[in-house]
């Protein structure tokens, strides 16, 4: 039993080295890095064409464009897309990220556009960042950041999706029908990130206990009931009918139909004296 336990243990022992050597040589190999040029070529330049000038019919030129909109697009799942007739909405992230940073710095190279802010939500202004987003964000997204449509088709998108560093860069580089806001200094894009992120996201304000959350048609169809209930009520009540007013004829008295005393002028009695 001895002589044939010892060959099967000695077996097992390099069968076991084997595997581990093999699976730490495996795990300290480097990854090679993506290359952003080949990617691009192989992911993109079907809309946008090799050179990043755009594919007529497909897709824009990226000339205009720069780090901070293609990590944008990148990392809310905007891009790629299936189809470029509708409105890019976030959907889940198609690329890793050494991926994401390969294509960002390829399309950086490419456009002239904006790098991604450094944005810092620590100490920001959030008074200030709720101020600055009523005055130029709320006309679209909504007291709450819920997002409402805005016509055409469009649709200003929830931003309570959105990390800091999202809320800055849609800031500065205006995707789909959002205008570029490229007069905000650094620490006011961290006070809008930081009201968004703090005052509307970490209060949940488009819950359903909050009202104002639902954007301008819900609100505006709900204030019109609470206003209509009180007016229906009210008209109900004046159009009850009255005694005296609607039912006249409960009203007449004994001597006429309508309740005014019958005249006698005296053509009866004369006719008596008479005859």
């Amino acid at each position: 039993m001895t002589l044939v336990a010892a060959p099967l243990a000695l077996a097992a022992a390099f069968g076991i080295v084997t595997f581990l050597g093999s699976g730490a040589a495996t795990g300290a190999a480097p990854s090679e890095p993506v290359d952003g040029a080949e990617l691009f070529a192989t992911q993109c330049s079907s809309c946008h064409g090799l050179d990043g000038l755009g594919v007529e019919g497909r897709g824009p030129t990226l000339e205009p464009e720069g780090e901070a909109s293609a990590d944008f697009v990148l990392r809310t799942g905007r891009m790629p897309m299936a189809t470029t007739d509708r409105q890019a909405h976030r959907g889940p992230v198609r690329y890793s990220e050494e991926e994401i940073v390969a294509l960002v710095e390829h399309v950086g190279m490419i456009g002239s556009g904006p790098d991604t802010p450094n944005i810092e939500i620590e100490g920001a202004d959030v008074s200030n960042g709720g101020e600055l987003y009523r005055l130029n964000c709320a006309a679209c997204h909504v007291a709450s950041g819920a997002g409402a449509p805005i016509g055409g088709g469009r649709q200003a998108p929830n931003l309570l999706e959105a990390t800091p560093t999202e809320v800055g860069q849609a800031i500065i580089v205006g995707p789909g029908s959002m205008p570029v806001f490229s007069e905000f200094e650094p620490q006011e894009l961290n006070d809008i990130a930081a009201y968004i992120h703090e005052a509307l996201t970490d209060d949940d304000t488009t819950s359903a206990s909050r009202f104002g959350g639902a954007g301008p048609v819900a609100e505006g169809l709900a204030a019109w009931i609470l206003a209509l209930i009180p007016l229906v009520a009210l008209t109900r009540w004046i159009g009850r009918p009255k005694d005296g007013r609607d039912h006249p004829e409960d009203a007449a008295g004994p001597d006429g139909d309508d309740g005014e005393p019958s005249i006698d002028d005296g053509t009866e009695d004369s006719e008596l004296v008479s005859t």
